[in-house]
């Protein structure tokens, strides 16, 4: 792990790991990386490539997306139990934002080697892994529409 020591209270109340049970959460337990940021340090950077997922043990982080002048803009603040990176891991895609540690943070980090080592090993985890994950977005994408509704923003929502 790095030398960052797992907090095993948090890991059975973070919203990805639910529903597995304790042996369940011990596979994915040796799965885990963990690694530590200093206060100011970018975790992932917006546009870059990745195959991790994070998931903060300890510590404040900012979410930045750099707006159309190149400034960054904070949209939201990620505390402990807070997971970020799933895009960049489920869909393969760039970093859609920066992360930065706003303070010393503590990370979990899974691969999507870990991941893949966890869908041919123990399948009934992985899938409920990925539903999780699944839900996890389908919550921010609704907490997203309800954004883009309050402010009234043109087109919004989309034709179907």
């Amino acid at each position: 792990m790095n030398g960052v020591k797992l907090n095993e209270s948090l890991l059975g109340k973070i919203a990805i790991f639910g529903g597995l049970s304790d042996a369940e959460l011990a596979v994915v337990r040796g799965l885990l990386d963990g690694r530590a940021y200093a206060g100011g340090a970018t975790v992932v950077e917006e546009g870059t490539s990745g195959r991790e997922l994070f998931v903060i043990q300890e510590g404040r982080a900012g979410v930045l997306k750099r707006g159309p002048d190149g400034r960054e803009v904070r949209i939201a603040e990620l505390t402990a139990g807070a997971c970020f990176g799933e895009m960049a891991l489920v869909g393969i895609m760039r970093r859609a934002a920066t992360v930065r540690a706003e303070s010393p943070l503590r990370a979990l980090v899974l691969s999507y080697a870990n991941v893949a080592e966890l869908a041919a090993e123990h399948p009934q985890t992985f899938t409920m892994l990925l539903m999780n994950l699944a839900r996890d977005l389908c919550r921010r994408l609704q907490q997203a529409d309800a954004v883009l509704g309050e402010v009234g923003v043109p087109g919004w929502p989309p034709s179907r």
